[in-house]
């Protein structure tokens, strides 16, 4: 009944609010960019402002949703405003902005308007866990409750950036949207793995590797677990994959001392409280602002569900999969893609990963990248920014 409730206060949201536009006109110019429901200033939106702001600087109006401003990086403090996520000045300026850029959805009580271009720029590659609305971890009510919203906002979204073309034939149905709404693009976040710039990479693991006091000549294993939404316990498994045997077998197996990068996803409830690591070769990387960064700079990289082995796959490095909840997970999320056809091997065991890590072969892991692209029919070139700041070019008359 709650869920009932909550969609018919969206339906009345929608009729005020449509009084509300005739008072408060689209602003020409005026751009908002909201990344994880301004709880971060990264991923696609970060990347498709910083090119705009770089070819037009402040010929644009520029508005960021940030729960914190000091997130924003200095050079922009002066010429971009802030609001808070939900706030009365963010249903303002997303009421009047002439552009919006989000990495999430648009709010389904507020009612697109004609002069708005809105992008969904989405914040993962592939298709990887499920995002659908049958998954059986939602109850009956949940699942008519997100079913009525999609179909409530479809339509509303002009573009949405599309990773791969089995991307886009799941999430147009997932999210009941036309299929030409969806652009062949890429991700604007993965087009820095396509330029070779031996120097600046250098510098950046340098930049890096000096603000955490870790040894820059080490083999950095990244380490970044994907969230749960079924209520397990992630503490006790958090830091499996950073044990003692693990990090013997990547010595043996890279001949490199290693450091462990240790990074929780910004959905996990114990971000803020989880205990910290004594042992110097596990730093806490959870709050470093962006996740393309340590992907770069990663040598290895150690994950389970996410997404972020999309982006890894266009690095060629190697990377390996440790579910140790794989049945669970299966059971109340699901999977879109076999998992034996995912870019990289995976184990439910400390004892399997560092088998997969003691057999590594540079030729098998280029083979399963490829071919793992080309039966998902990727879309990234290298271009996705260009492509998305034509397309606000043309909305706003700048060509």
């Amino acid at each position: 009944m709650k869920y009932r409730i909550k969609y018919c206060v969206i339906l009345m949201a929608r009729v005020v609010f449509r009084i509300f536009y005739l008072f408060i006109p689209v602003k020409r110019n005026s751009i908002l960019f909201c990344s994880f429901s301004g709880m971060q200033y990264t991923c696609n939106p970060k990347y498709i402002f910083e090119s705009l702001y770089s070819r037009f600087g402040r010929r644009y109006e520029y508005v960021w949703v940030l729960d914190n401003r000091e997130k924003l990086p200095g050079e922009f403090m002066g010429s971009v405003k802030t609001v808070k996520f939900r706030s009365v000045k963010y249903i303002y300026h997303m009421m009047r902005s002439e552009v919006i850029v989000d990495n999430v959805g648009f709010e389904s009580f507020l009612p697109k308007r004609s002069e708005q271009l809105l992008i969904n720029t989405w914040h993962g590659g592939g298709a990887y866990k499920k995002v659908s609305a049958d998954m059986k971890m939602h109850s009956e009510g949940v699942k008519w409750y997100i079913r009525r919203v999609r179909e409530l906002s479809e339509g509303t979204t002009d573009f949405f950036l599309s990773s791969s073309r089995t991307f886009t034939d799941i999430t147009s149905d997932d999210f009941f949207m036309d299929r030409n709404c969806f652009i062949p693009t890429g991700m604007p976040r993965n087009d820095r793995f396509f330029s070779s710039d031996a120097g600046k990479n250098l510098a950046l693991r340098q930049r890096i590797c000096g603000q955490y006091h870790v040894a820059s000549d080490s083999l950095l294993v990244l380490y970044a677990p994907t969230f749960r939404n079924y209520g397990a316990n992630m503490r006790n498994i958090s830091r499996d994959a950073c044990c003692p045997c693990v990090e013997n077998v990547l010595e043996a197996t890279f001949g490199r001392k290693v450091t462990f990068l240790h990074r929780r996803h910004i959905c996990r409830n114990d971000t803020a409280t989880h205990p910290r690591c004594e042992n110097p070769d596990i730093v806490d990387f959870t709050h470093y602002p962006d996740m393309q960064d340590l992907l770069e700079i990663a040598d290895v990289l150690i994950t389970d569900y996410s997404s972020s082995i999309w982006d890894f796959a266009l690095t060629g490095k190697p990377c390996f999969l440790y579910m140790p909840d794989l049945a669970e997970y299966r059971y109340d999320r699901g999977f879109y893609t076999p998992l034996d056809k995912w870019p990289f091997p995976y184990t439910e065991s400390i004892d399997g990963l560092c088998g997969l890590i003691a057999s590594y072969n540079v030729e098998e892991n280029a083979r399963r990248i490829s071919a793992h692209q080309k039966l998902l029919g990727s879309y990234e070139h290298g271009h996705a920014t260009s492509r998305v700041v034509e397309i606000i070019e043309k909305h706003t008359g700048r060509t």
